[in-house]
């Protein structure tokens, strides 16, 4: 996989990535402050001490709870930034990838021939099911989240192991469905599921590193185009 993600790297001066790169992380952008935005002004009309059962407090401290209260709110907005940004670049992905492949192909994979065409209704049910998959778990498991701080580590792991799921199984499939049909590429994910897995918690790592994190998300696209055409290299043993 070392080999993948150098082959990934060599290719990001490439101008269909670059492209790509571009318009996900400008939507991206778009879609968390227009959430801080909805959220805000939530809080503005809505009392958030009435809201919580908390206007005794606020009745008590005045001033000094609505600082407190502007502070909680403000983490966790940044904490949901934070947990979100790889399932809302993968979305966006899921839209661009055809861009993605088809560079990494042309240059790499000549042999494959032309990809399967995907009706629309394909894509965006896939896209959606993952959208829906994605903030399902990561509001399951915030609770979990808060648990495990008291341990050095223990939410870093989880982080990992959540989005590397999420991660490998979306960029898989929008690569897998351009080759095969879905069930056909849902059966090959489900037989190297744990190489999907840790190819995903790659991808999950650079979007956590400062700096990286900007490209991981065309990065983690063109690997997955090199860890897929791996995996559909075994179909004759599936």
């Amino acid at each position: 996989m070392i080999g993948y993600l150098s082959s990934a790297v060599a290719q990001l001066s490439d101008p269909k990535l670059r492209r790509v790169l571009w318009i996900a992380l400008l939507g991206a952008v778009f879609v968390f402050a227009a959430l801080w935005a909805i959220v805000w002004w939530l809080v503005g009309f809505f009392d958030p001490s009435a809201v919580w059962g908390l206007s005794w407090l606020a009745e008590r401290f005045g001033e000094t709870f609505d600082w407190f209260a502007g502070i909680a709110i403000g983490l966790t907005l940044v904490l949901v930034t934070f947990l979100m940004f790889p399932a809302v670049m993968t979305i966006l992905m899921g839209f661009l990838l055809e861009d993605v492949a088809g560079a990494v192909e042309q240059r790499h994979y000549p042999a494959a021939g032309a990809a399967r065409p995907q009706p629309m209704s394909e894509i965006v049910l896939s896209t959606v099911k993952f959208a829906a998959v994605a903030i399902l778990l990561n509001i399951l498991v915030l609770p979990l989240y808060l648990v495990l701080f008291i341990l050095p580590g223990a939410n870093l792991v989880l982080y990992y192991l959540l989005n590397g799921y999420l991660l490998g199984r979306e960029y898989y499939e929008l690569v897998a469905f351009r080759r095969l049909p879905p069930g056909q590429a849902t059966q090959l994910r489900r037989r190297y599921r744990s190489r999907v897995l840790v190819a995903g918690m790659i991808v999950a790592v650079l979007m956590t590193v400062p700096v990286v994190n900007l490209v991981a998300p065309i990065l983690g696209a063109a690997f997955m185009v090199h860890v897929t055409h791996d995996l559909l290299r075994r179909l004759p043993s599936v």
